[in-house]
């Protein structure tokens, strides 16, 4: 690996480029209703997981070769086995940097979610000076919506992806960010 593709290490994650060694348990995660339900893609992924993950784990090696970042295969420390999956990804119909994540729901409500946001807007912001990043989320997917609020970001309004898919826009400044993390050192102190 080279530097701009580092493994990363949170509290509780090892965070890996996600790559083709990844495909095959990132190709079982997707195929899972509950991780694909509110994704924009879920018809595709429905009817064919494993093109879709060879698509995503292609996008990202190019991401990763181009741009220096992209997306990471999740994993709990000390364990092989693939958990999610999540990161930085430029998104065309945006043209704008997006963190996203899904995780398996064997691990949901753990909180690794919130921990994995919070490490991609570190790594977008600290590592990558962006000015400002991106997440959506389908309309009914409360829960991630609220993993957003806690990591900064702000609902914004709906955005049309294009072939009927609507989602809710959320985005967080360099500057917001920075504050918000200002705030919680001293909260912790």
């Amino acid at each position: 690996m080279t530097d701009e593709s580092p493994t990363i290490e949170t509290e509780r994650l090892r965070l890996e480029p996600l790559a083709p060694r990844h495909l095959a348990g990132y190709a079982a995660l997707i195929a899972q209703p509950d991780v694909h339900r509110y994704l924009s893609r879920a018809q595709e992924i429905a009817a064919d997981p494993a093109s879709q993950a060879t698509r995503i784990v292609t996008v990202a090696t190019e991401q990763w070769a181009s741009r220096g970042y992209g997306p990471f295969a999740l994993f709990e420390k000390g364990s092989d086995v693939l958990i999610g999956r999540g990161g930085l990804f430029w998104i065309e119909a945006l043209q704008d940097v997006e963190i996203n994540y899904m995780l398996d729901p064997t691990v949901w409500g753990r909180g690794y979610a919130t921990e994995a946001a919070a490490e991609f807007l570190a790594i977008g912001f600290d590592r990558h000076d962006l000015a400002r990043m991106v997440a959506t989320t389908n309309p009914a997917n409360a829960a991630s919506a609220h993993v957003l609020q806690k990591v900064g970001m702000k609902p914004v309004g709906k955005k049309d992806l294009g072939g009927g898919r609507l989602v809710d826009l959320h985005e967080i400044s360099r500057e917001a960010w920075r504050a918000g993390q200002a705030a919680r050192m001293i909260r912790k102190s």
